[in-house]
């Protein structure tokens, strides 16, 4: 018996072949859980190397994976596209908490800069965060188009956080590979650091912008319904 007929007899393995959103769901949770490994990590080396940098990014990823953990549970509890009007009002909310989220990364970026610091991991540890935020973001890309035939607004908020943690992930790896591997000056990691910091900000910005906008339009013109 081929692997393809084992998986097609087994219940759960056949679901999540045939069932576009069932897949959804556990890739979702499957996501969740590489997040957390990620924020132990990440947390773990920020204390042993005493890195305030590290922590504070590894801080912003609870935030980000908390919003994702609260989406993905509305997800499991609920059908999506069941209550449309109520998904848009999630996809709002997390548009608007990612405003001063983005605010505050913006605030850790300029003090690495103003500071002209910055932090690497020791070991081969950066290698697997490269991997890491290599699996992040091509996870974030495909999701752009895989999510997009559910048309469900709980579904692209979690598109946003995935994608924003993807780009927070890539920003956080340039800092420490500049640091460990980088030849050039500290004007030059700053440089850098800052470039790409205002372009990741300004991206969120204006992403957790159109969700505002786009959100309040179609609840406006939603029927009021119950949850």
């Amino acid at each position: 018996m081929s692997i393809g007929e084992r998986l097609r007899e087994d219940g759960r393995a056949a679901r999540y072949l045939k069932d576009a959103v069932y897949r959804t769901k556990i890739n979702l949770y499957f996501g969740v859980a590489v997040n957390f490994v990620y924020i132990f990590i990440k947390l773990i080396t920020g204390l042993y190397t005493r890195s305030e940098w590290l922590i504070a990014f590894a801080l912003y990823y609870v935030v980000l994976t908390g919003l994702r953990v609260s989406l993905v549970n509305y997800v499991r509890r609920n059908e999506v596209n069941h209550n449309v009007r109520a998904e848009y009002r999630r996809y709002r909310l997390v548009g608007a908490l990612l405003v001063p989220m983005t605010i505050v990364l913006s605030i850790i970026i300029a003090r690495m800069i103003a500071y002209n610091e910055s932090y690497s991991y020791p070991g081969f540890l950066i290698y697997g965060m490269v991997a890491y935020v290599f699996y992040a973001v091509i996870l974030a890309a495909v999701n752009v188009f895989r999510f997009r035939r559910h048309g469900s607004p709980v579904i692209s908020a979690v598109k946003a956080v995935s994608l924003t943690a993807a780009l927070v992930a890539l920003l956080s790896l340039e800092a420490a590979m500049l640091t460990q591997f980088g030849e050039g000056t500290a004007l030059f990691r700053a440089r850098m650091i800052g470039i790409s910091g205002a372009a990741v900000c300004a991206f969120i910005l204006g992403m957790a912008s159109y969700m505002i906008i786009y959100a309040t339009k179609e609840i406006n013109m939603e029927e009021p319904d119950h949850e």
